[in-house]
């Protein structure tokens, strides 16, 4: 018999949930000194003005499920992002799946429960942001990342995905996945490292979980930095997004 209240198929999904739902709860965070300096490096080398912003730089992580009211604008403001960069993303019914992804809900039989929203913050207004799930310590997903257009190319996604991978280092979460478009492809695999899942390890992970898919993209894989004292190998030279 399933239990009535939330239960976890072993200890580790149950400590990373724990994790998730602390992280929730603590809000928004200044992220680690070395990640506004590869804001400020981009700026520099763009020409871009920099004022005190780049060093107050913050990140959090949303659930769509969220009872905080100052959680509420940073999940809109998310999904705006997410439908600024994307086209539609249709389901069967002709739902847009985006802000159900965004907002956790489950749809035509695909359950986006699990996902979390996390985001760059500047002056109060989120610049990058990324939906992101964790199936366990094997593997996490990364379906859907975005900047605003016009805040591209000076580090903030960077500095997100190095927020974003410290944490599930912190999680001792090993591998990380992501749907990436053929334009996309010699980003992730030159600057982050990623490489093309095999087909039967896509397939294999398809049977058990509940793995984003999107139509014209090929699933990448990477092994998350287990970063001691919590640092983050930034790649260097890193293109606009």
């Amino acid at each position: 018999q399933v239990p009535k209240d939330k239960w976890f198929c072993c200890d580790d999904c149950k400590r990373i949930y724990g994790a998730l739902q602390s992280s929730v709860s603590n809000g928004v965070q200044i992220i680690p000194t070395s990640f506004s300096n590869v804001i400020r490096r981009r700026h520099l080398e763009k020409g871009v003005f920099i004022d005190e912003a780049t060093d107050c730089v913050q990140w959090c992580i949303l659930s769509g499920k969220s009872h905080y009211p100052e959680d509420l604008p940073l999940l809109s403001s998310a999904a705006a992002i997410f439908q600024e960069c994307f086209d539609p993303i249709v389901a069967k019914s002709g739902c847009d799946l985006i802000p159900v992804m965004v907002y956790g809900r489950s749809i035509s039989g695909q359950e986006f429960g699990g996902m979390y929203c996390v985001v760059l913050i500047v002056r109060s207004v989120v610049v990058s942001a990324g939906l992101l799930r964790i199936f366990g310590r094997e593997i996490a997903e990364l379906p859907m990342v975005a900047t605003t257009r016009e805040h591209q190319g000076k580090g903030y996604f960077q500095a997100l995905f190095a927020c974003i991978e410290r944490f599930l280092s912190s999680l001792n979460v090993e591998s990380l996945m992501l749907p990436a478009a053929e334009e996309a492809l010699s980003i992730w695999t030159e600057k982050f490292g990623f490489t093309k899942m095999k087909e039967q390890q896509l397939m294999n992970y398809q049977k058990q979980l509940q793995v984003t898919v999107f139509k014209g993209t090929s699933m990448l894989v990477k092994k998350v930095q287990q970063i001691p004292n919590n640092s983050v190998n930034l790649p260097d030279n890193f293109p606009s997004e």
